[in-house]
């Protein structure tokens, strides 16, 4: 962003326009980035990113006016209504477009498969860290700002999910052959 993020903001609490253009034109990517990549699917991603802004808009009050404390805030609000929905739809999970969603290490379309087959197996709460980490690329200082855990839990329980999701993957490879 160009501006000062503290200018923008003061914009967001006299609800101006311009203000929140900038910020839906910031963190709308990266919201629905988050979302597709929980949900699999592009049309939940598309209407969890609107609600994620509708949501803060209509709780821009509940967030202090520091960079840190909006992201953490806004990403709440998109981890909340994510789960809601997986919840709502524990059997449905589908990877519409596996191109789509490259993690940073891009592997081929094999691996990416399996790999997307691995995560779905998961927990939420396993699959939520994995694509925190992994997938949208977080430090782990700010997962536990997102998550409200201490960094060291952060840290230990993505080193879990590691290994279980990479037996996950070996077992379905064992599958393949």
């Amino acid at each position: 962003m160009n501006m000062e993020f503290n200018k923008i903001y003061e914009g967001l609490e006299r609800n101006e326009k311009w203000a929140w253009e900038m910020i839906v034109e910031q963190y709308s990517s990266r919201i629905y980035s988050y979302t597709l990549n929980f949900s699999g699917s592009r049309q939940f991603a598309e209407e969890a990113t609107q609600e994620v802004f509708f949501r803060m808009f209509k709780s821009i009050n509940k967030v202090k006016g520091n960079k840190n404390d909006f992201e953490k805030y806004l990403y709440t609000i998109a981890r909340n209504y994510c789960i809601d929905n997986y919840r709502k739809n524990k059997n449905i999970n589908i990877i519409e477009d596996k191109d789509y969603l490259i993690p940073k290490w891009d592997p081929d379309f094999s691996t990416k498969d399996l790999v997307w087959k691995g995560i779905n197996r998961l927990d939420e709460d396993e699959k939520e860290l994995i694509i925190l980490r992994e997938i949208e690329g977080f430090s782990y200082d700010e997962i536990a700002e997102i998550l409200s855990i201490p960094i060291g839990t952060v840290k230990s329980r993505i080193s879990r999910v590691r290994i279980k999701l990479a037996e996950i993957i070996k077992s379905l490879q064992g599958r393949k052959q």
